[in-house]
């Protein structure tokens, strides 16, 4: 719910490099308010199928705030509309129940192809929760397509992303059948939504409050109950999926410290359903900037580290992952896989729409 991110990459489906500059726009904070609005609503209607106009006028907004942002990366790479193939275009997930056979993304890919003079493909999910998947994570195969970039992996490893949600993608070699993927619990959506209420910022900026805080450990063992943990894999989550029952009572660095066990204990958790226990974790997403977070993550007994020590672009790899997710729907080749999403076979996503 931050905002929206605009990555150039080069790829022929298999392999990729990402290229150039990336953009950034952070949402307003009024438009943060209406998403989150949004997501309420969604949950109040409880299927896509039902349409609301607030939801609608959102969707525009939303689409509109893409094009400015594919706009500023054109420009920032002095390129034009004629030198891009594709879009991969994931807009904002509302509500995510894969158990149901549903998952709910708003953003109009027509409008963007229309607005942008470029083909756009968007909507990955839905195929794959057609075919008995979670429609979630989706980024896996592109972490593998990046691992092949690099000769010296030393197999098994993981990419660890912390956004909103936290996910792991271990991955055993370069064969696309050869990863599990799953979410692996509350990522920084917590933190973020407890800090925004009490600070009004959006984030636990390095991690400097939840440094500071106590943590309540029985409380954490209580929300570690939740059953979604011990969950075989592949397995997804939404956003909201978590109750944390007496966080209320605590003040602002313990409620931290306290949230930012929870995802520590989740990913703990998450390992122990590995194949074989990582010899190398790479770290994705916002959670990477959070310091105390980082050196707790240090503490365990597999080395951990940013996936910028490849070469990576962590703040913009799931954008540069769902352009490579629309090469691959161009190619006609499957984006999810049974040890991603859990899915019966590897199955393609995503819908086109030309200018």
């Amino acid at each position: 719910m931050d905002g929206v991110d605009c990555a150039l990459i080069e790829s022929d489906g298999h392999h990729v490099k990402a290229v150039l500059k990336a953009v950034h726009i952070p949402y307003a904070p009024d438009f943060r308010h209406q998403i989150a609005q949004a997501m309420m609503t969604a949950e109040k209607l409880g299927h896509p199928k039902h349409q609301d106009t607030t939801i609608d006028q959102l969707e525009r907004g939303l689409t509109m705030i893409h094009a400015t942002a594919i706009s500023q990366v054109l420009k920032a790479n002095d390129l034009s509309d004629r030198d891009v193939d594709v879009i991969g275009f994931h807009g904002q997930t509302l509500l995510h129940r894969p158990d149901d056979g549903w998952t709910w993304q708003i953003g109009d890919g027509q409008l963007l192809a229309t607005e942008s003079n470029i083909p756009v493909v968007n909507d990955f999910r839905r195929n794959d929760v057609k075919h008995g998947g979670q429609g979630a994570p989706l980024v896996p195969i592109y972490h593998q397509a990046l691992l092949k970039n690099h000769n010296d992996t030393d197999y098994p490893v993981a990419v660890l992303n912390i956004g909103g949600v936290g996910n792991i993608t271990w991955i055993n070699s370069d064969h696309e059948g050869s990863m599990l993927a799953f979410d692996t619990g509350p990522g920084n959506a917590l933190l973020d939504d407890w800090i925004m209420r009490h600070r009004g910022e959006p984030m636990d900026r390095d991690g400097v409050i939840s440094a500071q805080g106590s943590v309540r450990h029985s409380m954490v063992t209580e929300w570690m109950e939740n059953s979604y943990f011990y969950k075989t894999p592949p397995k997804s989550l939404d956003r909201q999926a978590f109750k944390t029952p007496g966080l209320n009572t605590l003040n602002l660095a313990d409620g931290a410290a306290t949230l930012l066990d929870f995802t520590m204990k989740s990913i703990e958790i998450a390992l122990s359903h590995c194949p074989e226990r990582p010899e190398h974790i790479y770290v994705c997403g916002g959670g990477r900037h959070n310091k105390t977070l980082m050196i707790k993550l240090g503490e365990m007994d597999i080395p951990v580290d940013p996936v910028e020590i490849l070469g990576w672009q962590g703040d913009f790899m799931e954008a540069e992952a769902f352009a490579f997710l629309a090469c691959r729907h161009l190619k006609g080749l499957p984006i999810t896989f049974p040890g991603t999403t859990g899915v019966t076979h590897p199955v393609p996503g995503g819908t086109l729409h030309k200018p």
